[in-house]
């Protein structure tokens, strides 16, 4: 596992040293909202901190419990899994994360793939995915490469606190067309539970038709699903739409980095954006005193 930043490293990060800031951004160590670099450092060194508890745990026991979460030395993710990314995550969105750990667990429920444990303003981050992708490249409708690369991507996002475009932003680096489209619907499990509950609620109608109340309509069932359905694609299709004018707002002085420092704006951030005039943007990017703001505006210049 390659190491994280040294003490060097991190006091020049401390200073405000742009160059040292772009190469730990390149990394996956993105500048979070109103992070200076005393405090960005502080969290780096929170995590390595961290890490090095976990790796103590596993050399000492071979395991290390976090919540309800337990991993096992022996279940380590080999480096080489991160490569199979590093080209699409850097292409896409100018990361490339090969420092977060990463286990093969034995899930508990069949249709899991694999999630992000990130851990924040206490740093720390680890990921898993199922115990089939040691040895396969792809399971049920699942590829490893691709499960790799969402989560890399939430673990390098997770300071900015993101919660409408995280998904959307995560499934871009989907194989599947469909995915890239629609795979951003569910923001959060209180969307699946909505779904779900709406279609047990066509099936409990049904049933209450066909053994107790055959009279009852089964129409007001179909309606509540259909407006549980309605609300959560015209919401996703309203997320997209503001994330286009945002992006095509950014085009305007980024060019090819645009979808790089898209990726590193927050929420609000990008809602804005969609609305900024795109011959205002220079101007505001000039008023913006965040350091994330400063190191973003080197993209600019990053051939």
């Amino acid at each position: 596992m390659p190491s994280l930043p040294d003490e060097h490293i991190l006091k020049l990060a401390e200073k405000e040293d742009l160059g040292t800031l772009v190469k730990l951004d390149a990394r996956g160590f993105l500048l979070g909202p109103g992070e200076d670099g005393p405090s960005y450092a502080a969290r780096l060194r929170k995590l390595r901190q961290n890490t090095q508890k976990m790796s103590a745990a596993l050399n000492a026991t071979g395991h290390y419990q976090i919540e309800d979460l337990k991993v096992e030395a022996k279940e380590r993710i080999p480096d080489s899994y991160f490569g199979e990314v590093e080209k699409q995550c850097r292409s896409l969105y100018g990361f490339a994360v090969d420092w977060v750990p990463g286990f093969f667990v034995n899930p508990e429920f069949f249709l899991f793939g694999g999630c992000a444990y990130c851990f924040f303003p206490e740093f720390f981050a680890l990921f898993i995915i199922r115990r089939q992708f040691r040895q396969r490249e792809r399971w049920f409708i699942y590829s490893r490469r691709e499960l790799l690369a969402h989560e890399l991507c939430h673990i390098a996002r997770v300071a900015l606190g993101s919660e409408r475009f995280e998904e959307t932003f995560a499934y871009q680096t989907s194989t599947s067309a469909f995915r890239r489209l629609l795979g951003g619907v569910f923001l959060n499990a209180g969307d699946s539970y909505l779904f779900l509950g709406s279609a047990l609620l066509v099936l409990l109608g049904q049933m209450l038709r066909t053994f107790l109340l055959p009279i009852i309509p089964i129409w007001p069932f179909w309606t509540a699903m259909v407006c549980a359905l309605g609300w959560l694609f015209l919401r996703y299709a309203w997320l997209r739409l503001t994330l286009s004018r945002a992006k095509a707002t950014l085009h305007t002085v980024f060019g090819n980095r645009t979808n790089h420092v898209l990726f590193r704006c927050t929420d609000d951030e990008i809602a804005f954006l969609a609305t900024l005039p795109h011959q205002e943007l220079p101007d505001w990017l000039k008023r913006q005193t965040d350091l994330r703001w400063k190191l973003l505006q080197q993209y600019r210049t990053i051939p």
